[in-house]
């Protein structure tokens, strides 16, 4: 009898186990897939849909056959996002990458990772512009740090590897060949722009005839000290008169440099001027008024504005130049600078003094 009742009371326990994992389960909530939009006659995603992860990652695009094929938005629980090309699920084409902290790529992406040819925008400024393999810098690109440094060359698995110039804040050209970001041995600019050119025929060229440092002793440099917060401005596209649009271009960006040499002041780079400008709908061509310049200002989020004019008469150019507060719609400052000789020294010395000008 009693070895009856033990297996009675075993088989019971058993039951009531089981009973009670049954209502456990039951009782559970377990996150699963949603899907909500168009499926084909298989029942598989097809068309336009919406899919929702446990994990909170969602999908807001076309599908194909089951896969994300086509346009769409791919958003992460911590707030990074895609939006562009897809191909048999995964990112395959043109699409924006936006990370947490706000950086941002935007280019080619072929099986997922960042393939071709590609902008890489950081935090803090610094941008990289050119080639990409399996999700790093590989082949020719451009470099240019926040602090003004510009690397122009080849790239591999994100360091300068092979033929390349690399300018220095403080006016120092390394041109020649690299290895994992260090200078290996010296060519002459000229003969790392026609290897460049010959390589890649994307690149158009470094636009950087005359070294930095051949006019440094040439200028005079009085200003005071700078302060310990730089201001943050924008330089907008002076406008030309019988000055072609290429060299006005030229000379705007070589005042960029320059004033941000100064330590004065803390440059917004044309790229990213033109992107945000471009994300707004707004075109800076022919921006030449103060109210014109104020608009843009506010919309990049700068201080002050930089813009002006390039003028010739015979021999003699004339750079007009003056700051505008972007909260008041004043000119802080205005200047004029009189050059007479060739353009090429109105680049290497000239943008350069009127830079200091704006300092003072």
């Amino acid at each position: 009898m009693r070895i009856g009742l033990q297996f009675n009371i075993r088989g019971l326990m058993k039951v009531v186990c089981l009973t009670l994992i049954i209502f456990l389960i039951s009782c559970t909530t377990i996150p699963s897939i949603t899907y909500e939009g168009d499926v084909n006659e298989e029942g598989k995603y097809h068309g336009k849909g919406v899919i929702t992860y446990p994990n909170g990652e969602k999908y807001v695009g076309e599908f194909k056959d089951g896969k994300r094929n086509g346009q769409g938005t791919y958003t992460f629980p911590d707030s990074s996002k895609y939006v562009g090309e897809f191909k048999d699920g995964l990112r395959n084409g043109q699409g924006t990458y936006t990370f947490p902290d706000s950086s941002k790529y935007v280019g080619e992406f072929k099986d997922g990772l960042r393939n071709g040819q590609g902008t890489f925008t950081f935090l803090d400024g610094t941008k990289y512009v050119g080639e990409w393999k399996d999700g790093k810098y590989n082949g020719q690109g451009t470099l240019t740090w926040s602090d003004g440094r510009k690397y122009v060359g080849e790239f591999k698995d994100d360091k300068r590897n092979g033929k390349g110039v690399f300018f220095k804040v403080n006016g120092e050209i390394q041109s020649g060949t690299f290895s994992n970001d260090i200078f290996q041995k010296n060519w002459t600019i000229e003969a790392v722009d026609n290897f460049l050119k010959n390589k890649y025929p994307q690149f158009k060229g470094l636009n950087y005839s005359t070294p930095i440092t051949s006019v440094s002793s040439q200028r005079n440099d009085v200003y005071l000290p700078p302060p310990e917060t730089p201001t943050n401005i924008a330089v907008v596209d002076f406008t030309g008169n019988n000055v072609s649009s290429g060299e006005v271009r030229a000379l705007t960006d070589r005042l960029r440099i320059e004033l941000f040499n100064t330590k004065y002041f803390k440059v917004i780079e044309r790229e990213m001027m033109e992107e945000i400008l471009t994300e707004q709908g707004f075109q800076q061509t022919g921006c030449a008024t103060d109210e014109c310049m104020v608009r843009v200002g506010k919309l990049i989020g700068v201080e002050q504005i930089v813009g002006g004019s390039i003028s010739k008469v015979g021999r003699t150019y004339s750079v007009s130049s003056r700051i505008v507060s972007v909260e008041t719609g004043k000119i802080l400052k205005g200047t004029t600078y009189d050059y007479k000789g060739e353009i090429d020294e109105l680049l290497t010395i000239g943008m350069r003094n009127v830079a200091v000008d704006l300092a003072r």
